[in-house]
């Protein structure tokens, strides 16, 4: 009986030894990385279909070829970003009813080679935290939507802006 207990609990602890070492082995950053979310908490309706979507991607018209580039080197890169110039304005007097200003086409293209570091799930770009889950990236920007007082000149609020990468 002691022998098959010990059988038992040593198979056992091998096949959990296993399971954390696959684990860690998917935890790969390097590769191409496209943007494939751009998630608002409580969402926004701005393409007017009466639907809010927290994935602004989903909301607007603009091309989205915005891919990161991690290399084997600490490297990553991008030539492709993604930059539309969304500007969100609450109607004087709501707390839920807002207006849209959305340009695709902004000039230029913001390209860049930074630095990145790799500690298991977190990754860190630039002094800005990621988080890598499976086949996923997750970038969180505080206070990088504002929200404007009706004629576009005061900002009343701000949101944060989840950025989610999906390998490709």
């Amino acid at each position: 009986m002691k022998n098959t207990w010990f059988v038992l609990c040593f198979t056992s602890s091998l096949l959990l030894t296993s399971c954390f070492n696959d684990a860690d082995d998917n935890l790969t950053i390097e590769g191409v990385w496209r943007l494939t979310a751009m998630n608002v908490e409580d969402g926004f309706d701005i393409n007017e279909d009466g639907v809010a979507n927290v994935n602004l991607l989903n909301e607007i018209d603009c091309v989205n070829n915005e891919t990161l580039v991690f290399e084997s080197k600490g490297v990553v890169t991008s030539n492709k970003t993604f930059n539309p110039d969304i500007k969100i304005a609450l109607l004087e007097g709501t707390t839920d009813a807002y207006v849209f200003d959305v340009e695709c086409d902004v000039e230029g293209t913001i390209n860049f080679a930074v630095n990145y570091t790799q500690n298991n799930n977190l990754i860190i770009i630039n002094e800005s935290e990621a988080i890598l889950n499976g086949n996923q990236l997750t970038r969180v920007f505080e206070n990088a939507i504002n929200i404007y007082s009706e004629d576009f000149i005061n900002v009343i609020a701000t949101k944060k802006v989840t950025l989610v990468y999906t390998k490709q």
